[in-house]
């Protein structure tokens, strides 16, 4: 029959292209894995809520607390890291970058090192209503949106100038902190 000697011939296929796919996976995270001085970084955002009352303003305070691993690192180095805070600034309606800093910690192979960021305070009125007037003559006037509301954050390590580790709360702020623009 056919279709037995057709069998053979494709679970032969499908365990060439199976093993193919895991070589490649496996050449590709051993790459990563063997490469010099790289930092793994691990972002906690944290952030407190301070609105005042009887107001439609919203304040926010935001920080990042960093924490850093090596990988195969050769000695024990002084790791560089650069953050920044992103918000959107509701009045130009664009993204802007809002607060940044940088740091430096001590970083040992297989040893963890934390920082944290300072805070990045966020003041901003959304779009609402206001009640003018009184009784029957009373109208509801729109006041604009203001301030700069918050929006991402993204961090990088560096260790003797050359870029070791990064990390970003979304991919797009990758090109505004390599100075590109958004929107």
């Amino acid at each position: 029959m056919k279709t037995s000697s057709y069998q053979p011939d494709r679970l032969r296929r499908k365990l060439r292209r199976i093993t193919a796919h895991f070589i490649v996976i496996l050449l590709t995270s051993a790459g990563s894995a063997l490469a010099d001085n790289s930092v793994k970084l691990q972002i906690a955002p944290k952030s407190h809520f301070s609105d005042p009352k009887n107001s439609p303003e919203e304040v926010q305070d935001r920080w990042l607390e960093i924490t850093a691993t090596a990988f195969h690192l050769e000695k024990p180095s002084q790791v560089r890291l650069e953050w920044a805070f992103y918000g959107d600034d509701l009045v130009a309606r664009k993204v802007v970058k809002h607060a940044e800093g940088s740091g430096t910690i001590e970083l040992i192979q297989g040893k963890t090192a934390s920082l944290k960021t300072k805070p990045a305070r966020y003041n901003f009125t959304p779009r609402h209503t206001v009640k003018t007037g009184s009784g029957k003559r009373s109208r509801a006037k729109t006041v604009e949106a203001t301030g700069v509301r918050y929006h991402a954050w993204a961090v990088r390590a560096f260790i003797d100038g050359v870029l070791v580790g990064e990390a970003y709360s979304l991919p797009a702020i990758k090109k505004l902190f390599d100075g590109g623009a958004q929107r």
